[in-house]
This record gives C-alpha cells, sequence and structure tokens, in this order.
C-alpha cells in the first residue's frame, strides 16, 4: 500500500462547526483506502463504508457525503473515522478532490455537501 501523504492537520479545513459534536460523525472508512484530512468523502450504497469521492462510480460514491476530520490509511479492513456531515463552514481551498474531477463533478460535489450543510467557502 502506498506510503499517506500526511496534511497540515485534523480539521486544519473547518472555518467554523456546530456547537458540541453536532458537525462531526463516527464513519467506517472502507478497505484499501488512503485518506487525507479534508477529502470529500462518500458512501457506498448498502454498506456502512465511507471512501474517497469517485464522481464517475455508480455505487453510491459518486455523491459527495462528507469530508474526513483526519488522515485514515486502510488496509484490507475497515476503519473507524470521523467525518463533517452537516452544519459547518469549510475552505473550500484545503479540501481534497480525486484526481482528474471536472469542474463541472467538483460543483455537483459541492452542491451535495450544500446540502447536508456543509458550505464550502472560497
Amino acid at each position: 500500500m502506498a506510503m499517506l501523504k500526511f496534511t497540515p492537520g485534523a480539521g486544519h479545513f473547518v472555518l467554523s462547526e456546530a456547537n458540541g459534536n453536532r458537525s462531526r460523525q463516527r464513519i467506517v472508512v472502507g478497505p484499501n483506502q488512503n485518506l487525507l484530512a479534508g477529502q470529500v468523502i462518500s458512501k457506498v450504497t448498502g454498506s456502512e463504508a465511507y471512501v474517497a469521492l469517485d464522481p464517475d462510480a455508480t455505487d453510491g460514491s459518486q455523491t459527495a457525503a462528507g469530508i474526513l476530520y483526519d488522515d485514515v490509511e486502510t488496509d484490507t479492513e475497515a476503519k473507524a473515522a470521523v467525518s463533517f456531515e452537516r452544519d459547518c463552514e469549510v475552505v473550500l481551498a484545503k479540501l481534497v478532490w480525486p484526481d482528474g474531477i471536472t469542474e463541472i463533478q467538483k460543483t455537483a460535489a459541492i452542491a451535495a455537501l450544500s446540502a447536508k450543510g456543509i458550505h464550502a467557502r472560497f
């Protein structure tokens, strides 16, 4: 498995969040994922597993569902993690996107996040 490239730190992309932990959600990151803090993530349909956003997929991972709080690397086993899934503001420039994402796909993902109450600021 490739070595994880670490980010400036957990939650470095957050401008504001709701009181307590209301903005955050405990999740399970699926196997074989190398994800960074600020990574836009999605949930595989019919599964509890979250994975990196994949705009070309058809298994649910094409729809943005949240933003990963901290770096996570999984091997063959899923791993517990935390994501932002509601009521927060984030710095758009600090989000981690899949390689090759188009502006149209990014706009759709930002809209999906906004619908959940995650507002990307410029």
